[in-house]
């Protein structure tokens, strides 16, 4: 068991237990977005997302490191918060490079000491005209028998580089607990817990997910601007990278559009790690509008969209319908359940390279093995959280997006053509 936390208040410190760990989480409370005035009169074009540091005083002997789990989920956090930041319209510096340019600044990271930096300094050596810094000021991984919890509490504040004023600042805290002491009714559920309590980049990766999105909420979205890369001319790609287009998703129903919206981020997000140099969704927006699309209505066919490849310089088109989308409780049982269909094509003739179509399931009560008779009651309840549906969502974005990378057919067509010939 590991936890690493500020008082939140209550002045409490060290090590403690779960009910302990309980109670303290009952005490804190979040914030809602501060949002420095006119910021989308002069928002920063480029932004550099920091490596997230964690600020609680460990009490460690001399040469003692902090916990494992408390470095996996620092990671965690940030990597998941730059990738749901890259579909808004910042022209955002990819992690490698940040860490490399520290790096050379100021020396290894976990040493610190670009810490001491001025944001003048970091803008100067980023080439970002703002940065984002992470605070950790609360962590926790706890693995026992009975209890489970895995959480996080973290300030987060983008600062323009060249006044050194802070532009927008968030306060997050998510927290996943489960075990025999507070998950009453899924013997499948509780087990389940059990194995993945033990995983701490399986739990993170969860928490990390729900901690991004709830930071992301309420900050301003400018409209993207033409900005260069680091040694790069502007609106060109570095040579050997992919560029995606990722086209926004239809929906079987009207009103699960929004659905649609979720699950496109959501894909922007879990595609930019590795082999895709994902295009802004706005962008991709702008250039579909530029030729009659509107928002809601249906894409247009393969040579129109062939057209906005070749504007937007996508080598690739992922498009897709959302399938399935909802909750549904009958008495003693209840599910969330998501589907989607995606298709990738290639830009310059608009064949179809890749499609897969799933559907992703959360199912609570009797079917899962209730372990009393108030759970009965209660579990299928319980179950329609509309949290339970976006993971479901999110996980179902996230495994359809592994899939697509490790396609067989889309490797082979990689393979077979470099990006300048695609």
């Amino acid at each position: 068991m590991t936890d690493g936390r500020s008082g939140c208040g209550l002045g409490v410190g060290g090590w403690l237990g779960a009910g302990a760990v309980a109670l303290l989480l009952a005490g804190c409370g979040g914030s809602k977005p501060y949002v420095r005035p006119g910021f989308l009169d002069r928002p920063p074009a480029r932004v550099a997302v920091l490596p997230f540091v964690i600020t609680y005083a460990y009490d460690l002997a001399s040469g003692q490191a902090i916990p494992e789990s408390h470095g996996i989920g620092r990671d965690l956090f940030r990597k998941t918060f730059y990738y749901a930041l890259t579909p808004l319209g910042y022209h955002d510096v990819k992690l490698q490079e940040v860490d490399q340019r520290l790096i050379q600044a100021w020396g290894p990271l976990e040493a610190g000491g670009w810490r001491a930096a001025s944001p003048q300094a970091l803008g100067k050596a980023l080439e970002a005209d703002a940065v984002v810094y992470g605070e950790i000021d609360r962590i926790t991984h706890v693995a026992s028998p009975l209890y489970t919890e895995t959480s996080l509490t973290a300030s987060l504040r983008m600062v323009e580089a060249a006044s050194g004023e802070v532009l927008w600042r968030k306060r997050v805290k998510v927290a996943e607990r489960g075990g025999a002491v507070v998950q009453k009714g899924q013997v499948v559920d509780f087990v389940q817990d059990q194995m993945r309590s033990y995983n701490p980049k399986v739990k993170f990766l969860r928490v990390a997910d729900v901690a991004a999105r709830q930071a992301l909420t309420g900050m301003p979205n400018p409209p993207l601007t033409p900005a260069g890369g680091i040694g790069e001319e502007a609106g060109q790609t570095a040579s050997g990278t992919i560029r995606l287009a990722i086209l926004p998703l239809a929906a079987k129903k009207e009103d699960w559009l929004k659905a649609a919206n979720e699950l496109r981020a959501d894909l922007a997000a879990s595609l930019q790690n590795g082999t895709f140099e994902v295009l802004e969704l706005q962008r991709v927006n702008e250039a579909l509008t530029a030729r009659g699309w509107q928002e809601g209505a249906a894409l247009p066919e393969e040579p129109a969209l062939v057209e906005v490849a070749r504007a937007l310089g996508a080598d690739l088109l992922l498009r897709g319908t959302v399938t399935k989308w909802g909750r549904t409780y009958l008495a003693v049982q209840s599910w969330v359940k998501a589907g989607l269909a995606l298709e990738l094509l290639d830009g310059a003739s608009g064949e179809v390279i890749w499609s897969d179509e799933r559907r992703g399931t959360r199912q609570s009560g009797i079917l899962k093995g209730p372990t009393g008779y108030k759970s009965i009651v209660t579990a299928p309840i319980t179950g329609l959280r509309s949290s339970h549906l976006h993971r479901v969502a999110s996980h179902l974005a996230r495994a359809m997006a592994d899939e697509l990378k490790q396609s067989p057919a889309v490797l082979t067509y990689l393979n077979e053509k470099t990006p300048r010939e695609l």
